[in-house]
């Protein structure tokens, strides 16, 4: 499996009074983390692209296991990798990490759907050939 890394921080504006991340944060990491695999994997298919063109990512389930919390402040790194592709879905697993040390465990499923009709739309080609060399 490839493995698409994203470093951020922990800012103010993700955590509560005490310094702590708050859980909806680690949501928001790991969609910054998905958007910029799929922007190195396909280029020429960012989401503004694929949205004139008819299509949208949709997210149909998400897993998540918190081991430990952010704190204010810390580096953190985004690990995004697919896991598996179907015809119409795959399967991300991302790691949230602090000095190598996981802090949380995700398992998305995601899908592209039609943007008029909002039916599901098999995983376009440019997607399959990018990110299935390692699955």
């Amino acid at each position: 499996m490839r493995e698409f890394r994203l470093r951020a921080r922990v800012y103010f504006s993700d955590t509560d009074a005490g310094g702590i991340a708050y859980h909806r944060s680690y949501f928001d990491w790991a969609e910054h983390g998905r958007t910029e695999m799929l922007r190195e994997a396909v280029p020429e298919l960012p989401q503004s692209v694929l949205s004139d063109d008819g299509l949208l990512t949709v997210i149909k389930s998400i897993d998540i296991h918190y081991r430990m919390p952010a704190h204010l402040d810390d580096e953190i790194e985004i690990i995004t990798s697919v896991s598996r592709i179907q015809r119409f879905s795959c399967i991300i697993c991302q790691k949230i990490t602090r000095d190598g040390e996981t802090l949380a465990d995700l398992k998305v499923k995601a899908a592209f759907i039609n943007k008029s009709t909002k039916h599901p739309v098999p995983v376009p080609d440019a997607f399959l050939k990018a990110l299935g060399e390692g699955v």
